[in-house]
């Protein structure tokens, strides 16, 4: 998994009075839950995996070492009990724009992360102007902070009064605190 959306997710996850939606097209939901579990518990992340899919563990070594189940449930819980939603779910009905950015069935969300956003255009059945009118408008009605990682510069000339962050660079972004409570995790 690229690093830079790894770190900068996590930092995140744990906003207690954020709601926060992931929309991964990259990688499975599971792996990012995986990887949440594996910093929170501090349990490798091999040996976390091992137990989320114990018929796929292909090192010998993982199928003889224990897990600290207090630490494992403790992780599995403040995930359960935060304001998360991780998607990799393919869709069929829907064009990618409104199924994330509906505003009629869910409430809003204060953080979306679409992890690639040229897939997501690509996979979209809507034209450029349209995609981007529709995020600002989600974004300034319900006061959302929309992270797009992309790989494609050419966006950038496209999307001017954007930020982006191009995937494998580092990463800096600066958090109010009075809004955020996010958990160190080193």
């Amino acid at each position: 998994m690229d690093s830079s959306i790894n770190q900068f997710f996590i930092r995140i996850w744990k906003s207690q009075k954020k709601k926060v939606y992931l929309q991964s097209f990259n990688l499975s939901s599971y792996y990012y839950i995986n990887r949440l579990i594996s910093l929170i518990s501090k349990i490798d992340f091999k040996l976390v995996e091992s137990y989320m899919f114990p018929i796929g563990t292909k090192i010998d070594i993982l199928t003889k070492e224990r897990i600290d189940y207090n630490e494992f449930m403790l992780a599995l819980e403040k995930i359960r009990n935060s304001r998360l939603v991780i998607s990799s779910n393919k869709i069929f009905n829907d064009d990618w724009l409104d199924y994330i950015f509906d505003k009629t069935t869910i409430k809003p969300y204060d953080v979306i992360i679409i992890d690639n956003f040229d897939k997501f255009l690509k996979e979209s059945n809507k034209d450029i102007k349209t995609i981007k009118r529709t995020i600002q408008k989600y974004s300034k009605k319900y006061n959302t902070c929309v992270i797009l990682f992309t790989k494609d510069d050419i966006l950038r000339n496209q999307f001017l009064d954007w930020n982006f962050a191009k995937i494998n660079d580092s990463l800096k972004f600066v958090f109010d605190d009075k809004n955020y409570n996010i958990i160190d995790i080193i």
